[in-house]
């Protein structure tokens, strides 16, 4: 019996070659007068390096072998497809479309089989840009021209901002990933709307709301994560800021339809979340409240 040199389990040397618990080899006493220190850590670091490079082998071997099979019958597809289409009418003609969509999947699908060092974030940034290629040559070759993919390049555009904010270890900070994500927003919606033959809505209409949005989510997640344990200030803090944003959106859609600053449904919301606010508010502070009152009035 001997005693493992690195976590110190008493280990029958006979039975067991390597510990059970932390993986050290166990020698026996001829192995250890004929090695030397020097000797046994050598041996023992090849063979953890090729127990890694077996299981690494076997998975490029698979995984290889499923992206020239993804490959081949892509390529046996387009080739079809081309055949087809040049039998038919001597020209390449409806055959894009469906190319242009397998292309796509090798792209964005096989690709990652065969290669699989980068990380997600860095697939999901080639993924984008190629669904944005992919819906301009399609829109190109259907209509002839850029339309519809406009909005939809603009859309994926701002969900990979999006997924970047969350994913991006390097951005930290609630503040700055909601500030990118505002910023992000406001040049989306000012693409869109340029796309408009009247584009006054981005600055009196959408721009407005959209900074107004940003100034209430910063305050609450203020509060919120300053106040965290008092659940009570928190929906008081929430109900203020969904009053101040409905009375907010109100006035802005008023001045921007009627040119005049006048409230047509906002009143209604403010009826309700007024009195419930007070209500939070009296129960977080009824102690002090009670302790005034009977100063005050001797009760």
């Amino acid at each position: 019996m001997k005693y493992c040199m690195k976590c110190g389990v008493l280990i029958d040397e006979e039975k067991n070659r390597i510990c059970p618990l932390c993986n050290t080899i166990i020698l026996n006493d001829v192995e250890i007068d004929n090695l030397s220190i020097s000797e046994l850590k050598i041996k023992r670091e090849l063979k953890k390096d090729n127990r890694e490079i077996k299981v690494k082998k076997e998975k490029k071997n698979i995984v290889g072998v499923t992206a020239y099979i993804m490959f081949i019958f892509s390529f046996v597809a387009i080739f079809n497809l081309l055949i087809i289409d040049l039998s038919i009418g001597f020209n390449i003609d409806w055959s894009i479309i469906p190319i242009i969509s397998i292309c796509l999947f090798l792209l964005t699908v096989s690709l990652p089989f065969m290669s699989q060092k980068k990380k997600n974030y860095w697939y999901i940034t080639f993924d984008t840009i190629m669904f944005c290629i992919y819906f301009l040559l399609l829109n190109y070759f259907i209509n002839k021209n850029i339309s519809w993919s406009y909005y939809v390049v603009l859309s994926i555009i701002l969900l990979w901002v999006y997924l970047s904010t969350i994913l991006l270890s390097k951005l930290k900070g609630f503040i700055i990933k909601a500030s990118l994500d505002f910023i992000a927003t406001a040049i989306y919606v000012l693409l869109i709307t340029l796309g408009f033959e009247d584009n006054s809505a981005f600055s009196r209409l959408v721009l407005p709301i959209n900074g107004l949005v940003f100034i209430l989510t910063i305050t609450f997640y203020m509060f919120f994560k300053t106040y965290i344990y008092n659940w009570r200030l928190i929906l008081s803090t929430l109900s203020i800021n969904v009053s101040i944003l409905c009375l907010g959106i109100d006035l802005i859609i008023q001045r921007y339809i009627y040119d005049e600053l006048s409230l047509r449904w906002s009143y209604i919301v403010l009826m309700v979340l007024i009195p419930f606010t007070l209500f939070i508010f009296y129960l977080d502070n009824r102690y002090k409240i009670h302790s005034y009152l009977t100063k005050k009035f001797h009760i």
